[in-house]
């Protein structure tokens, strides 16, 4: 700055809440529907300061593309940009002023002197509140840009120099939603800057657009004009009334549309324009000062702001401030366009005619919605964008035969869901029971821990007395908070698994001891996984498992056959239920899915 060095002191502000979204009124790829894009835009790349050696500074700068902002010193301001075509990360800084002088800068509809006197105490003025605003862009939007995203980049960077003057408040001003008129404007946007308040002001209401927003704003273009805006004056938590219009004029700065837009909203908050001659500031310019707006450097609210703001709070006025919006910047919205299905899309096919288009992706538009006449878009029960017939296998069952195949259903993409054999059915030819899906049985678990073939089987009874019976971690039938759980004799099958050891080595596992007996001849073996006795041990006998005569363990306790998961009925492939003596169709005999031909 002017040919010499300065330091800042920076910290980040975020005022882009989660779910920030921006709207457009363009038509979808098929030209029939307005398109709501939901564009990506970091939030966490904004800061607040001052200059170091500057007791009277500002800085409010974005990383977000380069580094852009403003830096304010007591009687001067500098814009910094980067310099798109320099190489070597360069930056330019330049003097800001507003070239726009000859225009009346006073806001209409501006609020009379307070009547009523309020006693005040300092700790009435500890709010940290939020201010949600949601801002229509008219269609001449290209006074502020080239693009829809060059337009959207100054908005927020507006937000961010109006943040750093309510910092002061401990008030974020909240941009909730920003919608580009594209095509053409919503309400007609001529005439006098009182009358279009209201106009817009009606339109908001009969369309329903307020929402979670606590104000509205209307940014049109005016070549030149008498005013800049129009607010409702100490109606910011009033829906109907909460509102203002902002007049973008030629050659102003955007340093000087912060501040119209700063008085607006202080108008809304219950301020009143200043008294040059009662009302001091830090700043070289008080905010609701009418001039502050042709005025380089610093801006800060004066006494009186601050006192006005204060009554707004003790009379109820603020109530909406205290609802604030969710800020986490780990967020990130989804973005239409970048190929991945997130919250709000139908699909996400891409940005292009190409990845678009209905040889590369006969489904999806590039408006992340479904094309007309399709039925789904993925899944084992969709092919080319429509269901599937209903019968189709979808779902082949595993090897264990309380499995069953799936088929599909004809109204879903998605395969039924994965069902099986009916709790309690005999299985592994009659010397076990089907439970959840699994033939459950003792020799399965014992290849699986100690390896198939020769590795393992079921232990006999005694193995289970001899080592169940110990009550301790090498034995047990459970555990609660106050230790190990003696076993019953009759559920002596249910505790801890104790296998045959038929290995030839001895067996090792990590993380787990290893317990042999030698039992009539017989080498027990279990493990051990040294857990608090408040962890289930993972050696405990599967539910479902027989334990003795048509009962099994459920759970740690040998009781009768489980019940039925699901009253469907199956029969046999090649038989229809219920009765299972007609022959079924090619497809679907045996099915679990409710819309098979081999369930009932």
């Amino acid at each position: 700055v002017e040919c010499k060095g300065v330091t800042s002191g920076l910290y980040r502000r975020v005022f882009l809440p989660e779910d920030f979204r921006i709207y457009t009124d363009g038509l979808s790829g098929e030209g029939t529907e307005p398109l709501i894009r939901l564009y990506s835009f970091q939030r966490d790349c904004f800061y607040e300061g001052y200059v170091e050696g500057f007791p009277v500074s500002l800085v409010a700068l974005s990383t977000c593309s380069g580094l852009s902002g403003i830096l304010q010193l007591v009687n001067a301001s500098y814009g910094i940009k980067p310099l798109e075509a320099a190489a070597g990360y360069q930056h330019l800084v330049y003097p800001m002023w507003n070239e726009n002088v000859e225009t009346q800068l006073f806001i209409e509809n501006s609020s009379l002197a307070w009547t009523v006197e309020v006693s005040l105490k300092p700790e009435d003025f500890a709010l940290h509140g939020a201010l949600r605003g949601l801002v229509f862009v008219s269609f001449q939007y290209d006074y502020m840009g080239a693009d829809k995203d060059a337009v959207t980049a100054k908005i927020v960077q507006l937000f961010s120099y109006v943040n750093s003057m309510f910092a002061r408040l401990n008030l974020t001003i909240v941009l909730s939603s920003l919608e580009l008129w594209t095509q053409k404007n919503k309400i007609p946007t001529t005439g006098d800057v009182e009358e279009l308040l209201q106009r817009f002001l009606q339109w908001k209401n009969v369309h329903r657009v307020l929402r979670l927003q606590d104000i509205t704003f209307l940014f049109v273009y005016r070549e030149q004009s008498h005013y800049v805006g129009a607010s409702s004056a100490k109606k910011l938590c009033l829906k109907n009334h909460a509102g203002g219009v902002a007049l973008y004029q030629r050659a102003m700065t955007l340093e000087a549309f912060a501040i119209v837009v700063a008085q607006l909203l202080g108008l809304s908050l219950g301020m009143a324009y200043d008294d040059p001659g009662s009302c001091h500031c830090a700043g070289a310019a008080c905010i609701m000062q009418a001039s502050s707006v042709r005025s380089a450097g610093v801006k800060a609210f004066s006494s009186c702001s601050v006192r006005d703001f204060q009554r707004f709070l003790a009379t109820g006025g603020g109530q909406c401030l205290l609802n604030r919006p969710a800020m986490d910047t780990a967020y990130k919205a989804p973005v239409c366009g970048n190929k991945v299905v997130e919250s709000g899309e139908a699909c996400d096919c891409g940005t292009t005619e190409v990845s678009c288009g209905a040889l590369r992706d006969p489904c999806c538009t590039i408006g992340c919605k479904m094309r007309r006449g399709v039925q789904c878009l993925s899944g084992p029960c969709c092919r080319k964008c429509k269901f599937v017939k209903k019968g189709t296998l979808c779902r082949s069952s595993s090897e264990d035969e309380c499995e069953l195949k799936e088929y599909c259903n004809g109204t879903s993409g998605e395969c039924t869901p994965d069902l099986w054999v009916m709790d309690g059915h005999p299985c592994s030819r009659n010397t076990a029971f089907c439970y959840r899906g699994v033939c459950q049985t003792a020799n399965k678990q014992c290849q699986k821990v100690f390896g198939r073939g020769k590795g393992a089987k079921n232990g006999p009874l005694a193995c289970y007395e001899e080592i169940n019976s110990q009550r301790d971690r090498m034995g047990h039938c459970g555990s609660n908070r106050h230790g190990y759980r003696h076993c019953a004799w009759k559920d002596l099958r249910c505790g801890k698994l104790v296998c045959e050891y038929l290995g030839s080595k001895p067996f090792t596992k990590e993380k787990a001891a290893v317990i042999y007996a030698r039992v009539q001849n017989t080498l027990c073996v279990t493990l051990d996984y040294m857990k608090p006795p408040t962890e289930r041990d993972p050696m405990l006998v599967n539910d479902g498992t027989v334990c003795d005569d048509h009962k099994v363990s459920n759970p740690l306790t040998c009781s009768s056959s489980p019940g039925r998961r699901e009253h469907f009925c199956h029969c046999h492939p090649g038989w229809k239920p219920p009765t299972c003596q007609e022959k079924a169709g090619a497809k679907g005999g045996g099915s679990s899915s409710p819309s098979g031909d081999g369930e009932w």
